[in-house]
């Protein structure tokens, strides 16, 4: 295992670590999740008010309350402070995170670019500026804390709870990616295209923000480009039936799952090989 790697899985040893806590921890979590969490999204649909973007606000306070869930788990029952889901040092690097964020905003725009040269026709321009507007205020506020709150359950909390029982990386990956993927085949996209391709496009980038995590031992620029993949999607190329239901400024007609994942492995790789490629060598 790479020393960066080890050296954050080990923050688990911090605080309190027996195997009940996680189970607890994991309850806890969900609860305010999947129980707390979607209150608002019940008391809306009740009331008849499940419309945009009503609903956009009540799918992200549900992750929210599971970010809140985490605290206590973290505070209370492990007894560790939360930015040690996050980096060994004293501070976040916030560099880090700015640096995920410009690469995979260039990689998911050439992405969205070349599926539109492939396939004419596809994207549309569907620019509002009326609702856009509101949608933009509402996914800078909402969407990086959205995006945290997933990156310190899954690749934060998960990813070193598995560092206590084994010391394999890429099964300490693969599991935690097969957890970030359960939850996300609840999505109305899973109903359209089939369980086995969306799995494999959710499991692709699970493993993308984990490979990433255990390479450079911290959470930041994982962080970075979650929170930015989703705000692209949100506000510049999604597609109709998303699960992320916004204004953006153009929208595919539909997903295609094919593409997706094939161009998800192939970034993958290309992201990696930019974050993490040597520094060039100055002459003196």
């Amino acid at each position: 295992m790479m020393p960066q790697a080890q050296r954050y899985l080990d923050l688990a040893r911090q605080g309190r670590n027996e195997w009940w806590r996680y189970l607890l921890g994991a309850a806890v979590i969900a609860f305010f999740w999947m129980v707390l969490g979607y209150v608002p999204i019940v008391l809306l649909a009740g009331a008849g008010m499940a419309v945009p973007p009503f609903d956009f606000i009540a799918v992200n306070f549900s992750i929210f309350m599971m970010l809140a869930g985490l605290a206590v788990t973290v505070k209370l029952i492990h007894r560790r402070p939360l930015r040690s889901l996050i980096t060994p040092d004293a501070l976040v690097d916030w560099r880090r995170i700015v640096r995920g964020a410009l690469v995979w905003t260039i990689i998911a725009a050439v992405i969205a670019t070349l599926e539109h040269a492939l396939y004419p026709g596809r994207y549309y321009l569907s620019f509002n500026p009326e609702r856009f507007f509101v949608y933009v205020a509402l996914v800078l506020l909402l969407t990086p804390l959205q995006c945290l709150a997933e990156e310190l359950v899954f690749r934060g909390y998960v990813m070193q709870g598995l560092g206590l029982f084994t010391r394999r990386p890429l099964a300490i990956a693969a599991v935690s990616s097969l957890v970030f993927t359960a939850p996300h085949l609840l999505n109305p996209e899973v109903h359209e295209h089939g369980a086995a391709i969306m799995a494999a496009n959710y499991f692709a980038i699970g493993m993308l923000l984990a490979t990433v995590t255990l390479r450079d031992g911290r959470l930041e620029i994982a962080i970075g480009a979650h929170a930015v993949n989703n705000m692209f999607l949100a506000l510049i190329a999604n597609y109709e039936s998303s699960a992320l239901a916004t204004e953006s400024v153009f929208t595919a007609r539909e997903l295609d799952p094919v593409y997706s994942l094939a161009t998800l492995v192939i970034s993958a790789f290309a992201f990696h090989w930019w974050v993490f490629r040597p520094a060039p060598q100055t002459k003196n």
